[in-house]
């Protein structure tokens, strides 16, 4: 018997994904707590339990931020658990990686029915290639997009329920996939893409297949996505803002732009995000003109040779990425791949499809193999590099000469390590969580250390004061620096110079504390905190 023809159980290939995801990540259970991890790890300690969750948003206010309940209740049980060992979270997150992998191998064998594909190992390919693309290291080696894991395996199996529904007829799988759908929402808002997604592959059905009929339960996922819009409304004032805004602002230019990065990145893996962000910021109308153009072509050939599952997976992926186009990606190094995890999954199995017509199928799949394994392997040392940096910094801070009590002003804390999390404004959760006893009190300014794999550990800073404040200068003149470019925050004015407006970096940081603030830092009843050398440091 041919491989194409043999069959596997779901566990069986469950099973082989799990083994392949804990062979490509194991480095992952010794990543530790990076930037946001604390925060959410904070939230699960200190949050009551209550029906309050559903009626806040997560930090338990009134008043914006995101809105999601059962991530933070499933951030109390994993906590109440777990504690503050981070393997075995990070665990956790092979295993729903090779859970979701799992999803997309069943999904695949569904659509390339639908595309008269019949190969059964192509399913698994798929299946595995969604687990090893290199897109997705970022996801698993960082507790803090737990949200995208979580919810991308309660927006798939509510997809995949859907599908069977569709096939089999039973009421019970309309449900759970109804079900699954309110969990995707409550557990990250950009989930409310499903409603249009099934839409789409609802009006794919009816027009392929003319003894099909359109149910009228399909609105019951546009009545949860009102219900839910209309609970984070009440939760958080907001009905369109989003993470960094309040409010919607329409900015459609920018907006295509950032969507032909997203593209991009599934075929270039961050390789060419520099060169797509250069033009990006030189050009962007160029760019979006031919991108939407090749887009355009793409489109008329699904429609002029009837290959309209293409269209409706290529389509899938776009409206995924609809939500997360007024975010766009970091400019410089490989951070956000999170936000492709889902839209991947359709991605990967329309490639798969255009892949299965291909004669050279093997050695195209020996040469993704040689640029993926490698590429994975940099990314995990890169994590592991920032989680050194961590571990360096927690146990810098208890060599400080400073007084349990002392107040400080974190400056320059490193904000990544060339696409890595380390440290942003969690430094103050870090330490109470770490260590119990402290009581002292760290205040945040939003200027922090762009590190990468060649400098964490080397001088970076200088710094100087005079009339017109504190100065910290670059030892080199190089862009170590990121942030604002000026900005009055806790009672302190700050300027980046000489600010690079393609990368978002600046080699001087100047620092103009209020006459009080001032007095108290020459005092030394407050101090400056930063960063380099590899510690935190006390200027």
């Amino acid at each position: 018997m041919r491989l194409s023809q043999v069959k596997f159980k779901s566990w069986q290939v469950f099973s082989l994904f799990l083994v392949l995801g804990l062979l490509l990540f194991t480095s992952s259970l010794w990543t530790s707590f990076l930037s946001d991890d604390w925060h959410w790890l904070y939230l699960a300690k200190n949050t009551n339990w209550s029906w309050q969750i559903f009626a806040t948003n997560y930090e338990g206010l009134n008043l914006g931020g995101s809105y999601n309940p059962l991530l933070l209740i499933i951030f109390k049980v994993f906590y109440s658990l777990f504690g503050l060992h981070s393997g075995a979270y990070h665990f956790v997150s092979i295993l729903l990686h090779a859970l979701n992998a799992l999803i997309i191998y069943l999904l695949a064998q569904k659509i390339f029915v639908l595309a008269k594909i019949k190969n059964h190992y192509l399913s698994i390919i798929a299946g595995a290639l969604f687990l090893i693309w290199p897109t997705q290291v970022e996801t698993i080696n960082w507790l803090a997009a737990w949200p995208h894991l979580w919810m991308t395996t309660f927006y798939l199996s509510s997809f995949l329920f859907y599908l069977i529904w569709r096939s089999d007829k039973k009421a019970k799988f309309f449900i759970l996939s109804l079900v699954l759908f309110l969990a995707a929402l409550f557990t990250k808002e950009l989930a409310i893409s499903l409603p249009l997604v099934i839409l789409l592959w609802e009006i794919y059905f009816v027009s392929t297949n003319k003894k099909y009929k359109q149910k009228t339960w399909i609105t019951s996922y546009w009545l949860i996505l009102a219900l839910f819009l209309s609970m984070r409304l009440s939760a958080t004032q907001l009905l369109f803002g989003y993470y960094g805004q309040s409010d919607l602002r329409w900015q459609l230019l920018q907006w295509f732009g950032n969507l032909l990065v997203f593209i991009n990145e599934f075929f270039t893996w961050s390789y060419l995000r520099i060169f797509i962000y250069k033009v990006w910021y030189h050009g962007i109308d160029s760019l979006v003109i031919v991108g939407l153009s090749l887009l355009a072509l793409y489109f008329f050939y699904t429609y002029y040779y009837k290959k309209w599952w293409q269209f409706i997976m290529v389509n899938s992926a776009l409206l995924i990425l609809a939500p997360l186009v007024p975010l766009g990606l970091h400019r410089t190094t490989f951070g956000g791949e999170r936000y492709l995890y889902l839209a991947s999954g359709f991605f990967i199995i329309w490639l798969i499809a255009i892949f299965s017509k291909v004669k050279i199928k093997r050695q195209l799949l020996g040469i993704l193999l040689l640029i993926i394994i490698p590429t994975i392997a940099y990314k995990n040392i890169i994590w592991q590099q920032a989680s050194l940096v961590s571990d360096q910094i927690m146990s810098s801070f208890t060599k400080l000469e400073i007084e349990d009590k002392a107040r400080l002003i974190s400056v320059g804390l490193p904000d990544n390590l060339a696409g890595a999390e380390v440290f942003r404004n969690n430094l103050q959760q870090a330490l109470e969580l770490t260590y119990p006893e402290y009581s002292g009190q760290i205040i945040h300014l939003p200027v922090y250390t762009a590190l990468n794999n060649k400098n964490f550990n080397d001088h970076l800073l200088k710094w100087r004061e005079d009339e017109m404040g504190w100065f910290a200068e670059s030892v080199d003149g190089s862009f170590v620096v990121t942030g604002q470019t000026s900005i009055i925050v806790n009672d302190i004015y700050f300027e980046l110079w000489n600010y690079n407006y393609q990368n978002y970096t600046a080699n001087i940081i100047r620092l103009m504390p209020t006459d009080e603030l001032r007095q108290q830092i020459k005092d030394e009843d407050i101090h400056w905190l930063t960063y380099d050398q590899g510690k935190l440091q006390i200027k």
